[in-house]
């Protein structure tokens, strides 16, 4: 009996330490604050492109990549009752792509993030653009000050336009997922 309490407390002390592991939250910036991450790749990863009503596609080369996590100072929690919707939290998020031919492709989105029980174990940051923009997953590397930006198939984020300017291009995964890493920068190399 005694070898099985020690067993059980083994697997819930590891299945602790997996969660605390696994949560994006300690990656989150406090109120007013941001948190940047970055890579170069090499070989670039590939990431689809596409116009917005997706008549044209093509597969760019991403040679790296800058993701800003911000949260406003004046951020307080939204409870829309009558849109069923509610968050604690929302963050924005800033995107730059740097591709291989040299272009630099620049999005924005709203990340909103609830503090409840569950959400706090979550690994993932769900972000949207309003205006059909698209969304993302943004998702922590287990055990790692490092994310994943990851795009599922169909999913996309319109870069450059705002919602009622036209020539956007999309980024994103058409057919199959695509996911970009990046690494956590100190707060010095995040605000140069």
């Amino acid at each position: 009996m005694r070898k099985l309490a020690i067993s059980a407390a083994a697997v819930l002390s590891a299945l602790a330490l997996a969660i605390m592991l696994w949560r994006i939250e300690p990656l989150l910036p406090e109120r007013g604050g941001t948190t940047c991450f970055a890579a170069e790749y090499s070989p670039p990863r590939p990431i689809d492109l596409s116009s917005p009503r997706r008549d044209q596609k093509s597969v760019g080369d991403v040679k790296s990549m800058r993701v800003e996590i911000w949260l406003s100072p004046d951020e307080r929690p939204f409870r829309g009752e009558r849109a069923g919707r509610s968050y604690d939290w929302r963050y924005s998020l800033r995107l730059q792509a740097r591709l291989t031919d040299a272009s630099l492709l620049s999005t924005g989105a709203i990340c909103e993030w609830s503090d409840t029980f569950v959400d706090r174990l979550m690994p993932v940051l769900s972000c949207y653009i309003d205006c059909d923009g698209g969304s993302v997953s943004v998702f922590r590397n287990i055990g790692q000050n490092a994310l994943s930006v990851r795009f599922e198939a169909g999913e996309r984020l319109r870069t450059g336009q705002s919602c009622d300017g036209g020539g956007s291009v999309f980024i994103g995964a058409e057919r199959e997922a695509r996911s970009l890493p990046v690494e956590q920068l100190s707060r010095q190399k995040c605000t140069e």
